[in-house]
């Protein structure tokens, strides 16, 4: 079974979603993204305060998580958008909630079994281990994962 993994870092989702689909802790997965050259770099952020700058970030984009997916032994699909959560057959890593202003997103897992679906969502803020509230996340691109262990 599946664990939720959260990140530990501002922009770590995307190495958090690939720790949970490989089953590693989420050190393991910075530690992977560091050797392949995928942060930490500064990046700049916008808010209702204005233009702000951040240490260190891993802000990933589809074809590095593929990548380390890989690596790890986990089989993935092209990236693709998507216009809800009913484009997104099986399991896979979903963007969800584009922000135009930053070019941003949120990496989570969705899941799907017989009993339905649900999103293990790495922001700590999130207090539910399973998310079910599909309307409240919008997704823009949906990755497939073939998941070995299921």
């Amino acid at each position: 079974m599946i664990q939720r993994q959260l990140q530990q870092d501002r922009s770590g989702c995307g190495l958090a979603c690939v720790a949970m689909l490989a089953g590693i802790g989420y050190a393991q997965a910075r530690t992977l993204a560091r050797g392949l050259g995928i942060g930490p770099r500064p990046y700049r952020y916008r808010t209702g305060a204005g233009l702000h700058t951040a240490r260190e970030g891993y802000l990933t984009d589809a074809s590095q998580l593929r990548r380390m997916l890989k690596l790890l032994g986990v089989a993935s699909g092209a990236q693709r958008e998507v216009s809800g959560w009913d484009e997104c057959d099986g399991d896979g890593i979903a963007a969800i909630n584009y922000d135009p202003v930053n070019r941003s997103w949120h990496w989570v897992v969705r899941l799907h079994d017989d009993t339905g679906a649900c999103v293990l969502d790495p922001n700590a803020r999130v207090r539910r281990e399973r998310r079910t509230d599909f309307g409240r996340m919008k997704p823009v691109r949906f990755i497939p994962v073939r998941i070995a262990s299921r």
